[in-house]
């Protein structure tokens, strides 16, 4: 039934090999196969026993580079539908399903595809897959459904639209891509959902959901022949079908450029954008002929080159510049340079346009043969770290996929193409006028066994860190991390952000030219602090440590770590890495600021109310003397807690960092955030303007800590429910969050949500009854079954990288004196059973003293 092709991947990396390297990179993982399906599917399968689960992505050739004006967010929106049942399961079931397998169960639409992700462990896949297939081939797209997603997508687009770079965004590809679909927002309009109609969707769905306009990629523990047959009988039986796409004179859509209007240069496109500063955009076109390898070395080139811009703009136009921004804009129809400048409002926008052109037209794009190892290095790490996520490899890769297929995955690792494009690019250089985008605010009023894991603490002695081993010997991947205690402490001794800037000055010293080459022999990379534009990375940050996350190959791992170590102890910062670490850091401050005010209020006001203040007071200013104190106090390897994963043995791991002591333990308790009972009912009602009001509605409560699991199962019953009361049953809310937040011995019962000004007074006398013993009264033990193996599900999910684990290790020792604390606790939730949930319910669902915070 297959039509089978070989697997280039391995020969492509095992083929690496490079006159400055004694021995070529080694070979991708052998377990790799490519075959297409007789109704036209193809398939991509990649083996790693070592993870307990398996991911299936499923991309289908469709999103809003297909799409009309009338049509637009038809894509997005047929996305939600497809998880409000089938021929076979209602919606609940569809739910129900995933969660009783521990699955995670997904999808997200882009302009070029539509990608489904089912992740399961490993033994729960096939059913997964049958899940996953029910919903692509067998929706039913209820009509009583189809409001209720309309709304939740119209929240969505009312979020994105308080956020300034989604405005900026939109301004800029309306620009670009004048005359193609490409210039329409990926989640719709406000005008395009309102008239969208069910019957047209189904027909768009019929039409584009055929096997043959899709690609299946599968990561994980599984075995490759018995893969196959799975695939087969449960995708393989599906019927092929013609794609019909849609084309009118008014918009191209696809690969089609003849109606792409080309931008005219030497002329400023003046757009507005509710933000405080001005962005000033200068896009280069680039040659057509130019693929990945191009874009990739273009963006290692111009990172390089932005710190020595920015500095010359900074001197040449004093207070005007805040930043400078140089990488490439990539897309199957035109791709640009693009130079995005934050300037202030009285910046002299032509003679920073003007330095710039100058700056890009008389610059060579030329690359060491050094630099391409690295880049080909870090690519290689990045493979090892997506194949420990299953779910992670098809999404990278999703765009790829959908563009130029499976043999773009294959080719994106091939030498030879980039020595090729650095050879083309050392000839290269810009000659034509930049597209000129001026974005100013706008005023505004209101089967296989795995192999044993071993895992080991060391307890710190001698001034040495606590080390935690973990023998992975399935991956060749080095994860390190290091947790450095006493944060708040310390930082209230020496000056605020202390431990930010010193983490970014050892980034800038890690990053020097020197170090980096050693770097890139070793394929490290390095996490120092939280990116603020990645709002999940929260889950990582805490006021009372700091971390340094290490990730690259274990081939040379003893040298490494001597390296790291070396680098690491007894750091002091210069003044210069002081000025640069602070520079970089005040970059981001106007970045985040803008449509984000009114939430930003919203969240400081409900946060003084029911958390408690720190004790540890600012110290007031960093200055560069401070930061010297701070880090020989703070950044000693006695005030480490350093967690690592690798398949070296455990004893090895910990003797190399044998000599890697300094510093002296103190006598100073972990903090933690804690709740504060409000000793009468709150209520603040503001009025904050703009498309959104944000709601929060709770009470703090005292519990006994040996109830944490109970509470953590009652807290996800919650959560569930209201949740899909509100969102799935409503409609009133795009993203929200309800149930139980557990600090220590107090909780806090809350609903915390955004939503459209004219759905407050709705929701808000809902909000009590969601928290009475009265409202759980009915749980059964196959609800709270699904609901706690849907959480488990994505606990495990979080742990999946080695970082990731190396990181929950390090937490648990540093807040409960437990290496395995984290496993204990969830082991303890699978216990919990109807019984123990409804006491809890009984205990601790009494509103006393509720606080209300609304901002509309």
């Amino acid at each position: 039934m297959y039509k089978a092709f070989l697997s280039a991947l391995i020969f492509l990396i095992s083929g690496f090999s490079f006159a400055a390297e004694k021995s070529s990179l080694p070979a991708l993982p052998p377990a790799v196969s490519i075959f297409q399906l007789d109704n036209g599917m193809q398939v991509l399968l990649i083996e790693n026993p070592a993870l307990p689960m398996v991911g299936v992505n499923v991309v289908v050739k469709v999103g809003s580079a297909y799409e009309s004006f009338a049509s637009s967010g038809m894509s997005h929106m047929l996305e939600h539908l497809l998880f409000n049942g089938t021929t076979s399961r209602t919606q609940k079931e569809l739910y129900d399903d995933v969660d009783r397998i521990g699955g995670y169960n997904n999808a997200n639409t882009d302009r070029y595809y539509t990608n489904y992700m089912m992740v399961t462990p490993a033994d729960q896949i096939k059913t997964g897959m049958e899940i996953q297939a029910d919903m692509l081939f067998h929706s039913t797209l209820p009509e009583e459904k189809f409001d209720k997603e309309k709304g939740i997508v119209l929240e969505e687009i009312a979020k994105s639209l308080a956020d300034p770079r989604e405005q900026q965004e939109r301004n800029t590809i309306s620009i670009l891509y004048q005359g193609h679909a490409l210039s329409l927002p990926t989640l719709g309009t406000y005008a395009t959902i309102e008239g969208m109609k069910r019957d047209d969707v189904y027909s768009f769905y019929k039409n584009n959901y055929v096997p043959n306009n899709m690609i299946l990629s599968v990561i994980g523990n599984f075995d490759s022949a018995k893969m196959r047959g799975w695939i087969e009988e449960i995708y393989g039986k599906v019927a092929p079908g013609v794609v019909k796409r849609e084309q009118s004179e008014e918009l191209k859509t696809g690969f089609d450029t003849n109606g792409l209007k080309t931008p005219q240069s030497g002329y400023a496109y003046y757009r507005f954008y509710d933000g405080k500063n001005i962005r000033l955009q200068l896009l280069f076109p680039l040659p057509s002929s130019f693929n990945e390898a191009h874009y990739d070395l273009m963006d290692v080139i111009l990172k390089k080159a932005n710190e020595d811009w920015e500095s010359a703009l900074k001197k040449q136009f004093s207070e005007q510049i805040q930043s400078l921004q140089a990488s490439t804009r990539v897309s199957p129809l035109r791709s640009y340079i693009e130079l995005s400048c934050l300037v202030d409002p009285n910046a002299d926008i032509n003679a920073i346009t003007d330095f710039l052109d100058k700056k890009l037209r008389s610059f060579k794009f030329s690359l060491s043969q050094e630099a391409l190892i690295a880049e080909i290095n870090k690519k290689r790490t990045a493979f090892l770290r997506n194949i420990e996520k299953p779910h992670m490899f098809g999404i990278y890769n999703a765009h790829k996929f959908a563009v130029n297929g499976i043999e773009a995955v294959l080719r994106s690792y091939d030498k030879s193409g980039y020595l090729k494009a650095a050879k083309e690019l050392s000839d290269f250089s810009e000659t034509r006028a930049p597209v000129v985008i001026v974005q100013k605010p706008e005023k505004r009023t209101g089967g296989k066994k795995q192999q044993e894991v071993v895992t080991k603490y060391f307890p710190a002695k001698n001034g040495t860190a606590d080390i935690i081993a973990v023998q992975n010997p399935a991956s060749n991947l080095l994860a390190i991390h290091f947790l450095v205690k006493h944060k708040a402490y310390y930082e209230s001794q020496f000056g605020k952000d202390a431990a930010k800037v010193l983490h970014e000055c050892i980034k800038i010293r890690l990053m020097s030219d020197e170090n980096q080459k050693i770097s890139n022999r070793f394929g490290l990379t390095y996490v120092v602090n939280d990116n603020p534009f990645i709002p999940m990375d929260d889950i990582y940050l805490h006021p009372d440590f700091g971390y340094i996350r290490v990730e690259g190959l274990a081939d040379e791992m003893p040298e490494a770590i001597a390296f790291l170590t070396e680098q690491l102890n007894g750091f002091v910062p210069s003044e210069e890495e002081f000025t640069r670490a602070q520079n970089k850091l005040r970059r981001f401050a106007p970045m985040m600021m803008g449509g984000k005010k009114v939430k930003k209020q919203f969240q400081k006001t409900y946060k003084a109310i029911v958390y408690e203040d720190s004790p540890y007071q600012s110290a007031g200013e960093l200055t560069y003397d401070n930061l010297v104190a701070f880090a020989r106090a703070y950044f000693q390897p006695s005030n480490m807690i350093i967690s690592v994963v690798s398949p070296t043995d455990v004893e090895k791991t910990a003797a190399f960092f044998s000599n890697f002591a300094g510093g002296t333990e103190i006598n100073e308790p972990v903090y933690r955030l804690t709740l504060k009972k409000p000793q009468e009912p709150v209520t603040k009602d503001e009025n904050g303007g703009g498309e959104q009001a944000y709601l929060f509605w709770g009470f703090v409560r005292d519990i006994d800590p040996q109830d944490k699991p109970a509470l953590t199962a009652l807290s996800r019953v919650l959560a569930d429910r209201i949740v899909f009361d509100i969102r799935e049953k409503q409609g009133m809310a795009y993203r929200m969050s309800a149930g139980i937040e557990i600090k220590d011995k107090r909780a806090l019962f809350y609903v915390n949500m955004g939503t459209r000004p004219q759905n407050a007074d709705k929701l808000i006398p809902q909000y009590p009854k969601f928290f009475k013993e009265s409202y759980i009264a009915d749980l059964s033990a196959e609800e709270l079954e699904k609901t706690i193996n849907m959480y488990l599900g994505r606990m495990m999910f979080r742990r999946l990288s080695s970082i990731n684990r190396a990181y929950y290790l390090g937490h648990s020792l540093y807040f409960h004196n437990d290496i395995f604390y984290d496993k204990k606790f969830l082991d303890a939730l699978k216990e919990v059973d109807v019984d123990a949930v409804k006491a809890a319910a009984r205990k601790y669902l009494k509103a006393d003293n509720p606080v209300l915070v609304v901002f509309r």
